[in-house]
């Protein structure tokens, strides 16, 4: 318990007695002593101290009455004033002045010296420190237990709701979804329909953040304010580290399914070595399965780090569909039976969390081996369709080619228009889209001006200059096929195609 006035006074060693009303007064709490002679002892005081002294400078009253006015409005627990050596009793008008002021007044005979009330002041203080460390040791022990027992999360939140005195916990997803919550009846503002008009109260509790890799993942909120925040900072803390590790472990599973479906994918095992092994993943390719492929913008480093769903990791539990990462991209395999475009929608709300533009493709359902490769080859192409969830459209050799993890067909593609791509950049010149306009019309000069609005000989200089910087013949098929890959390929990199030209190269007009 906290050191009070009255504690002080009713300590027979110190031989204190009360000079007001008001050292009765239990909420007068003693943080520190300070004994002073001071003119001015205010600077030096921050509050809730124990003012020691024994009257030694000369003051009138008025000057005794300003004094304790400034220490009763800082204010101060209470004045102790030592009588025997300067004064033989206290002075009349401190008594007055105090008492008018509210302050508390204690009388110190000089028997008993200022640092035997100092020490005894002290060591309670001390005492109650380490009851109070030694007391959140024992609760912060028993949310570790709670924690990593077979209670987990539900057992934590339980401890939470008995000792931090702040009404109904729970732990709720940044989307609002509330994850696990004690009393499991508690209502929140995230509930749809809560209450009996329709809306969910309103919480003016505490709401800390859950963090993985200094990033939030969630929180940690109570209904009522707690006078424990210190108890709520180490909760969110253990979840945190409990996240993060049951993370690196999931992470680590679907590291090992990759590396093992990208050897299916690249074929360097055999088909009946990849039913073999892909069954120990709880893979069985002899029923249909559709493939899932998701990517995320910006640093793939996230997709390992953090958690795209809390509750797997807080149940302990693994992914529900079999999950791969390869690279940059997730692979979920969706068995027959389960919906494959609920499923695409699933992972896209959870990946959401780290891109809100992420793209997701989901596969035609096949059989065995080979469906499988061709329903990753499906799927990729169809989540380059843009953000969002996409069916895929019956593969082509392009989407094929484009998809295959073995060729640098972006970089080959980039660097045999890298002369287009410049001339246009330099010149505002419009060579690229000429050139995708007249490959896609069969190399026909009349749909492709029609289309471009273009004379036909601003067409054929065009055609010409194409020649000339790409050092291709348009009239030869080997080299039409080759621009016309090299045009794929740029298309299905979003990040290096670039815009078109606003307007057309001015050396042609």
């Amino acid at each position: 318990m906290p050191v009070s006035v009255p504690d002080l006074l009713a300590a027979p060693a110190l031989r204190l007695r009360a000079l007001n009303s008001h050292c009765h007064d239990a909420d007068r709490r003693i943080a520190w002593v300070s004994t002073t002679e001071l003119p001015d002892p205010l600077p030096f005081l921050r509050g809730d101290e124990l003012v020691m002294t024994t009257g030694m400078l000369d003051r009138d009253d008025a000057q005794w009455a300003r004094l304790i006015e400034r220490l009763a409005e800082l204010p101060v627990a209470a004045l102790c004033f030592g009588t025997g050596l300067v004064h033989q009793e206290v002075p009349p008008a401190v008594v007055e002045a105090a008492d008018r002021a509210g302050l508390a007044l204690v009388g110190s005979p000089v028997e008993v010296p200022f640092a035997q009330i100092s020490r005894w002041v002290a060591d309670r203080i001390f005492a109650e420190r380490y009851d109070a460390v030694r007391s959140a040791a024992t609760l912060q022990d028993r949310l570790v237990r709670e924690l990593l027992s077979g209670n987990g999360l539900r057992g934590l939140l339980r401890q939470l709701h008995r000792q931090a005195g702040a009404g109904p916990v729970a732990v709720v997803e940044p989307g609002g979804r509330v994850l696990a919550r004690h009393p499991a009846s508690s209502t929140w503002p995230e509930d749809k329909a809560a209450g009996t008009d329709g809306r969910a109260p309103q919480a003016a509790g505490a709401s800390v953040p859950i963090t993985v890799d200094g990033v939030p993942v969630a929180e940690l909120r109570t209904q009522r304010p707690t006078p424990r925040p210190d108890i709520l900072s180490f909760a969110t803390s253990i979840l945190g580290l409990e996240v993060a590790r049951h993370q690196a472990v999931l992470t680590g599973r679907r590291e090992l399914l990759g590396q093992l479906l990208e050897d299916v994918l690249h074929r360097t095992v055999s088909d009946s070595d990849a039913r073999r092994r892909l069954a120990a993943y709880g893979l069985a390719l002899e029923g249909q399965h559709a493939v899932v492929v998701a990517r995320i913008g910006g640093d793939p480093a996230r997709l390992r780090s953090l958690p795209w769903t809390l509750q797997p990791l807080l149940e302990r539990a693994g992914d529900r569909l079999p999950t791969a990462l390869i690279e940059d991209t997730v692979m979920v395999v969706v068995p027959d039976g389960v919906d494959a475009e609920g499923a695409a929608r699933t992972v896209a709300d959870h990946l959401s969390v780290l891109d809100p533009r992420v793209r997701v493709g989901v596969g035609e359902p096949r059989r065995g081996v080979t469906g499988l490769r061709l329903g990753y080859f499906e799927a990729l192409q169809a989540a380059r369709s843009g953000p969002g969830v996409h069916r895929a459209a019956p593969l082509s050799i392009i989407g094929l080619l484009m998809g295959n993890l073995d060729l640098p067909l972006r970089e080959l593609g980039h660097s045999v228009l890298a002369p287009l791509l410049r001339h246009d950049e330099a010149h505002r010149a419009a060579l690229v889209p000429t050139l995708r306009a007249y490959l896609a019309h069969d190399c026909s000069p009349g749909a492709t001006a029609d289309e471009l609005t273009l004379h036909r000989n601003s067409l054929r200089y065009r055609l010409q200059l194409i020649e000339q910087l790409t050092g291709r013949d348009l009239d030869r098929l080997p080299d039409r096929m080759e621009l016309w890959l090299a045009l794929a390929a740029l298309e299905a990199d979003p990040d290096s195609a670039p815009a078109d030209p606003v307007q057309r190269d001015t050396e042609e007009e």
